[in-house]
């Protein structure tokens, strides 16, 4: 699915959420993450490596909101809760799903259950508004004014004027989904100019903050396609030809045999 991001407004929001986990760069990570066993299949783990979901899985994602589910762009309106952060994608045995938080497999992807059609975007920035939740009926994310307390949207008059508005867009299948600004981590991904790997480094100060080790380096901090930051980014490891997330500490979510005897006792 390809998608064009158009910027309508440039409000801003300081956008807060629990800490569960506080780490020195504010970001606490999330509750199950993508573990590679084996240097084969994928589960999930929590940040000290101990196994929550066995690896079964060939690929496995972030539980997170995606907003392909969103009720504007899909076909059935049952399947919109399949986008919330409760879920996930996997790849289990070559199909693509949706995994809720016990592993099991509710959703599996099919083209048919989504409209075609780009992808529109309105960006709140440094204003006095917050997203307050993410609704589960429509996958809108709830626009809260700090300043009354009210939420203003969605309501019945903005999503009318909305669809009045942009009739065409919503026909084809577009999307209206909001991102917030986070307050940036001062971190950049680097070069080595004789390996040609990637690693993280200080942008204010120049210090290397992970060695330059990875192939690819894609954020999880820093990212604004992305409700929730993390203290992770997802790297490409050529020496196991998989992708792995790797925290901003240098942990590798990467798992063998002994390692697993000894993280589940």
């Amino acid at each position: 699915m390809r998608y064009v991001f158009i910027l309508l407004i440039t409000l801003t929001c300081a956008f807060t959420y629990a800490q569960t986990k506080p780490m020195p760069n504010n970001l606490s990570y999330p509750d199950l993450i993508p573990v590679l066993v084996n240097d084969s299949l994928y589960g999930y783990c929590d940040s000290v490596l101990d196994i929550k979901l066995s690896p079964v899985y060939e690929s496995a994602e972030l539980f997170e909101e995606d907003f392909n589910f969103q009720i504007f762009h899909v076909n059935k309106p049952e399947i919109v809760k399949y986008g919330s952060a409760e879920y996930a994608w996997v790849r289990h045995k070559g199909e693509r799903y949706r995994i809720n938080k016990k592993g099991d497999l509710v959703y599996k992807y099919n083209e048919a259950d989504f409209k075609t059609g780009e992808t529109l975007v309105q960006l709140f920035q440094k204003s006095r508004h917050t997203i307050d939740k993410v609704d589960e009926t429509t996958l809108f994310q709830h626009i809260k004014d700090n300043q009354t307390g009210q939420i203003v949207f969605p309501d019945d008059q903005s999503i009318a004027d909305f669809k009045e508005k942009n009739k065409t867009f919503i026909d084809e299948g577009i999307r209206l989904i909001y991102y917030p600004s986070f307050t940036a981590l001062p971190y950049t991904n680097f070069t080595n100019e004789q390996t040609q790997l990637q690693g993280i480094k200080n942008k204010e100060t120049g210090e290397i903050v992970l060695k330059a080790r990875y192939a690819s380096i894609e954020e999880c901090y820093n990212n604004p396609l992305r409700v929730h930051q993390y203290p992770l980014f997802i790297a490409y490891r050529g020496d196991l030809n998989k992708y792995v997330f790797v925290g901003l500490n240098g942990t590798e979510f990467v798992l063998y045999s002994a390692q697993i005897e000894f993280n589940t006792k």
